[in-house]
């Protein structure tokens, strides 16, 4: 029986867990549909695997021992040169961040909410480097498992649209507040920062996706009424929202993060590198942001 998986066909299999979608995949691979689906099935057969779409996030079900060993030994590959790295990160400083990226890095489409799945991925080694915007929720420093590379700390604000009832009033309180929807996120996905928002009276209009679209998030601000969170690199990607006279007191911020058994490769270091560079210019371009 053959137990080694070609490159491009575990890359295939694991970008298509990685987005879901095998329209997505083919785009990115540059390779046709048929042939993505293909390789999704000849890899689910070698191991004895099946996929759980049930849920938003596609899972493997099955014993995955030996996928999970052939993972390591790709990653390694792509370490290597042989094949792209996978770059992941969230919706909110992707795109500033994905200009700088080094040679042989495959970008994300900057999606996925929260930290629990971007974390999965990584464990998993299905994709090998992933920026969160939740600094609070992030793992910490002593983390086992991960490195963590602060990058930017970024003050948030309450934003909403230009029509919002709030919008140009000094010193609101919080009964005025209470009185409009603000976005969240499922309950649980980023729990520190929950917290600190629903403490306030915020937090507490859930979108219902668990991937980001500009309809579901500040889409959401359209109606005049709901407000959202964001800084000044979030307001440059959604023009449209305006600061409300409101200290959240919420500092997040940007953090690479790694697995802690890859930290010293040097394609790992030269992406720290390029990274704390562009860091270095987002923070002399956008108010409210500076270096970590």
């Amino acid at each position: 029986m053959k137990t080694v998986l070609s490159l491009d066909q575990l890359c295939c299999f694991d970008v298509y867990l990685w987005h879901g979608q095998e329209a997505v995949v083919a785009e990115l691979l540059g390779i046709s549909q048929s042939s993505v689906n293909r390789k999704i099935r000849k890899t689910l057969q070698l191991f004895d695997l099946r996929i759980d779409r049930s849920e938003a996030e596609h899972r493997v079900m099955g014993m995955a021992e030996m996928l999970a060993a052939e993972r390591q030994v790709h990653q390694l590959a792509r370490l290597k040169g042989w094949a792209p790295l996978r770059f992941e990160a969230a919706y909110s400083c992707g795109p500033w961040f994905a200009t700088a990226l080094p040679d042989n890095w495959l970008r994300g489409t900057f999606n996925i909410l929260g930290v629990e799945r971007p974390l999965s991925l990584l464990r998993d080694r299905v994709i090998d480097a992933w920026i969160g915007a939740y600094q609070p929720d992030l793992p910490a420093p002593d983390d086992p498992e991960f490195c963590v590379v602060d990058l930017l700390r970024e003050r948030v604000f309450l934003l909403a649209s230009p029509t919002h009832p709030l919008a140009g009033e000094a010193m609101i309180s919080p009964g005025d507040l209470e009185r409009f929807p603000s976005m969240a996120l499922p309950s649980g996905m980023l729990p520190k920062t929950e917290d600190r928002l629903r403490r306030q009276g915020l937090w507490n209009e859930p979108m219902r996706a668990s991937r980001y679209d500009p309809g579901s998030w500040e889409g959401a601000c359209e109606d005049g009424v709901t407000m959202t969170f964001g800084h000044a690199m979030t307001e440059a990607l959604q023009p449209g929202t305006v600061r409300l006279d409101w200290d959240l007191n919420h500092i997040s911020g940007d953090a690479l993060v790694v697995r802690r058994d890859l930290f010293d490769q040097p394609e790992i270091q030269r992406l720290v590198e390029a990274l704390r560079s562009k860091a270095r210019s987002l923070a002399a371009d956008f108010d409210a942001v500076d270096l970590a």
